[in-house]
């Protein structure tokens, strides 16, 4: 597996990738309405500047994870469903994403994630992240968490 940054060519694949992961990791969480379309992150993608999104890809190419920084915060971070559990392509990602926010100069950082969403918090939590007592409902009936680490 490699990490690398994001490139104009990977928008659709990244788009494809964080459409499966995010129902993955959502799906009896988040009402249908509320699920993102391929189309609606193709649009997010084009927008990313460099600095701000890397990918791990495996062997043959095929982009298997991906993370994205900015403003001190960790934004995204998503991983091929089935490849999510015994592969440490999130971990990866994840100590890549925290390598960077400390090249830039941070000393703690944020990430958000579902309440819900036990498989990710177990990661973050591993990786020294803590909640910070700050939540938000960003969708009718899910609530978002806050996690904060010190770099």
């Amino acid at each position: 597996m490699t990490i690398r940054p994001v490139a104009a060519r990977d928008v659709h694949a990244i788009a494809e990738l964080q459409v499966r992961a995010w129902r993955a990791e959502h799906d009896g969480f988040v009402d249908e309405e509320h699920m993102p379309t391929v189309a609606d992150h193709i649009v997010l993608w084009n927008g990313v500047r460099p600095g701000e999104a890397w990918l791990a890809q495996d062997d043959d190419g095929t982009i298997v994870g991906i993370v994205g920084v900015a403003n001190g915060e960790v934004g995204v971070l998503h991983v091929e469903p089935a490849l999510a559990d015994g592969h440490g392509i999130g971990d990866a990602l994840l100590e890549h994403a925290e390598q960077v926010l400390r090249d830039a100069g941070h000393t703690t950082a944020l990430l958000w994630t579902f309440a819900e969403n036990q498989h990710n918090r177990a990661l973050y939590e591993r990786h020294g992240w803590e909640r910070d007592g700050v939540e938000e409902e960003t969708l009718p009936g899910v609530t978002e968490i806050r996690y904060r680490r010190v770099l």
